[in-house]
């Protein structure tokens, strides 16, 4: 296992050089500065942070991690030593110590793919089995580049999510405080005004008083009852798979949110899948891979539908027909890719065309659900005016001057 060193070095114009190397040992460490042409001075070891047990290696960690190897690979370099370089470059400490793991076993004999299968919590099985498959086919850089690849797109795709997630959860967070600030403060000062002249109160005035009678009596139940309400929902969901596949058919079906989310599940699963199948893994596996990155249960049990019938010697464009998950053209694509023999570019069309599927989809969401808040906002403004606007002007319509 390597060590950090902090160092002071002269270079051959006796100018004084401070960095930071790791190395076995202080001789090592000196060896290591000499072939750069540095004479060292002093050192210190430094005592590396090391990472908490529930850390975890961050998706753009393991996109530079990704492209380190694929560059050093590609360059040569043996993999004990893209290893020791990748370690030394990493700003995660998690990564940094499991890499240094991994290292200490490829120097023993293990494969490179054991070693990392060894580390479940930051490789998984896919990435594993991709850089196994790359071992067998002696292109492992192209393995690595596959799986940035992979890696920028799950990054980029999530970021949309986000997009799509957070502007309804801000605007939920406002119209909640202009609801709190209405009947706290604003509705009860000013039904007190009405009930004090004696007007006449319609029906849509005492409700607008009944509601903030309650809001300011319960105010801490109708904050709450949502968040907690919501938790419990995500416990049960993950706790029951019968609620949960019932809720994944139910979400399909809601206009609008229903395609989105189809379109993001299948443009994962086909994205994974091609990732696999360039790789050199066949259909089958490559299948049952994709299914893994699906988040949809009632698309998963289509895609272990599609994966019988090939088992069983279908052909993979009748049994994605079956399956009545996937669009015709996205089919057709497949019809042609299998016909012609050359599947890898068909599924470069259909990446293409899911990924300016999923853009249009999360745009379109967006677009739909900020004028559906801006409307139940509007909605409850107009509520309180009506309510107490109202019977002042119907009191003062009936005045005579």
């Amino acid at each position: 296992m390597g060590y950090t060193f902090n160092y002071t070095a002269i270079n051959d114009r006796g100018r004084k050089l401070r960095g930071e190397m790791m190395a076995d040992n202080e001789v090592d460490l000196e060896a290591r500065l000499r072939e750069v042409g540095l004479d060292l001075v002093q050192y210190r070891e430094t005592r590396e942070k090391k990472a908490s047990f529930l850390a975890k290696v961050k998706n753009k960690d393991m996109i530079v991690f990704c492209l380190h190897m694929e560059q050093l690979e590609r360059a040569g370099v043996p993999i004990h030593d893209a290893l020791a370089d990748a370690r030394d470059a990493t700003d995660s400490p998690k990564l940094k110590d499991v890499l240094t793991s991994v290292y200490e076993s490829v120097k023993t004999g293990v494969s490179f793919s054991e070693a990392l299968g060894m580390h479940p919590n930051v490789f998984n099985q896919v990435f594993v089995g991709l850089i196994a498959a790359g071992e067998k086919t002696g292109n492992l850089g192209e393995s690595f580049r596959n799986l940035s690849d992979h890696l920028k797109w799950t990054s980029d795709l999530r970021r949309k999510v986000r997009k799509a997630l957070s502007y309804p959860i801000v605007l939920f967070f406002v119209l909640s405080g202009v609801i709190s600030v209405l009947m706290l403060y604003v509705v009860p000062k000013l039904v007190k005004f009405i009930l004090s002249q004696g007007f006449t109160i319609p029906i849509h005035t005492k409700a607008l008083i009944a509601f903030s009678n309650f809001f300011g009596q319960y105010w801490w139940l109708v904050l709450g009852a949502p968040p907690i309400l919501l938790f419990a929902f995500f416990i049960f969901y993950r706790s029951s798979d019968k609620f949960a596949y019932r809720i994944d058919a139910m979400l399909l079906k809601v206009p609008v949110i229903g395609p989105t989310v189809r379109k993001i599940n299948l443009a994962r699963f086909i994205h994974f899948f091609a990732v696999m199948f360039n790789s050199g893994i066949d259909i089958l596996d490559s299948l049952i891979a994709g299914k893994e990155v699906v988040g949809n249960r009632v698309l998963q049990e289509s895609i272990d539908t599609v994966h019988r019938s090939v088992t069983e010697g279908n052909k993979l464009t009748d049994s994605l027909r079956i399956s009545n998950q996937f669009p015709n053209l996205v089919v057709r694509m497949f019809k042609v890719g299998e016909d012609s023999g050359n599947l890898n570019e068909a599924l470069e069309n259909i990446n293409f065309f899911y990924h300016r599927e999923v853009d249009d989809a999360v745009d379109g969401m967006v677009g739909m659900i900020q004028p559906m808040m801006t409307v139940v906002m509007g909605t409850m403004i107009f509520w309180v005016i009506a309510a107490v606007f109202g019977p002042l002007y119907e009191s003062f319509s009936k005045m005579d001057f």
